[in-house]
């Protein structure tokens, strides 16, 4: 389901793929977290962050669980605050016009509860659906507590079923946005070539649903210090003809749209033209950023 009025845009194709010739902006962030599950920032300030940089639009899209309590650490939006996020979300959206404010949400995946999370998505005026994988067979990889778990020791058959997890998610046909792909790998474990088949299939499964991927600028809080996914996937991806977005996947307001010059950089290396503009899933040229942008300095 394409929750961008509701017609999912087909897989994409190099035709489909091609940026309009429009004013190059800064791409939109939409990924960003707000107190409502485990960011520290409120909705106003994550959007005041977004206008001070330059941004066009951004989404708000926190954690939610299709059960209740989650089997995993992470927070996410209790079902029984769901109305005042959406009315909050949906009031800021009419109090802005220099912005685009979109609904949004990210929605953990598990294949064993994809009846539960389809009810929830569908109940709910969503803009866009994100859809992100922290547990693997029962098997939290996210929680710092699991970090030196004897699951590790075998990191080709755990990265090989993180990516079947992902197959299996593209394949669910609900997110808009495949979350940080390869985030199995943010306690520095790498995979073998016996990974490769598992990796090329959920690539293409990505590429069938239509959805896009999200290269995530949050480098500067993650374990392994990275963006994801790995510049050899983002070739992949672009490859198949899959959409990307920049994603800062904030949990502050300061993080909003920060790192978005490397992130530029990056995407055009991996032979993107454009990215993904959610409002009205237009392709929109990459823009030229110098080296600083939104009042930071690049880090090394």
């Amino acid at each position: 389901m394409n929750h961008m009025g509701d017609t999912r845009c087909e897989p994409a194709t190099a035709q489909q793929s091609r940026p309009t010739e429009e004013a190059r902006t800064l791409p939109g962030d939409y990924h960003v977290h707000t107190t409502f599950s485990d960011g520290s920032g409120s909705v106003t300030e994550c959007i005041e962050r977004a206008i001070a940089v330059g941004l066009a639009e951004i989404g708000i899209a926190d954690h939610i669980s299709p059960v209740q309590p989650t089997p995993w650490q992470m927070p996410t939006i209790p079902f029984a605050e769901l109305e005042r996020y959406v009315a909050e979300v949906r009031d800021a959206a009419s109090r802005y016009d220099e912005i685009t404010v979109l609904l949004g949400i990210e929605a953990d995946y598990l294949p064993e509860h994809e009846e539960h999370l389809r009810t929830l998505i569908d109940a709910w005026p969503f803009d866009y659906v994100i859809g992100g994988v922290h547990m693997v067979d029962g098997f939290d990889f996210n929680d710092p507590a699991m970090r030196h778990h004897p699951r590790w020791s075998d990191t080709d058959t755990l990265f090989a079923a993180y990516y079947e997890t992902v197959r299996r998610g593209a394949e669910f046909g609900g997110f808009d946005i495949i979350a940080h792909l390869d985030y199995i790998g943010l306690w520095g474990h790498t995979s073998g070539a016996a990974v490769d088949d598992a990796i090329d299939t959920s690539l293409d499964a990505i590429a069938a649903s239509g959805a896009a991927i999200e290269l995530n600028t949050d480098r500067f809080s993650d374990p392994a210090g990275v963006m994801y996914p790995s510049s050899d996937l983002l070739r992949a991806a672009r490859a198949r003809g899959v959409p990307l977005v920049i994603s800062s996947d904030a949990h502050a307001a300061e993080q909003v749209g920060l790192l978005w010059d490397e992130a530029l950089e990056r995407a055009a290396e991996a032979g993107f033209r454009g990215t993904l503009r959610l409002s009205d899933h237009t392709m929109v040229p990459l823009p030229q950023v110098p080296r600083r942008i939104l009042g930071e300095e690049r880090s090394s």
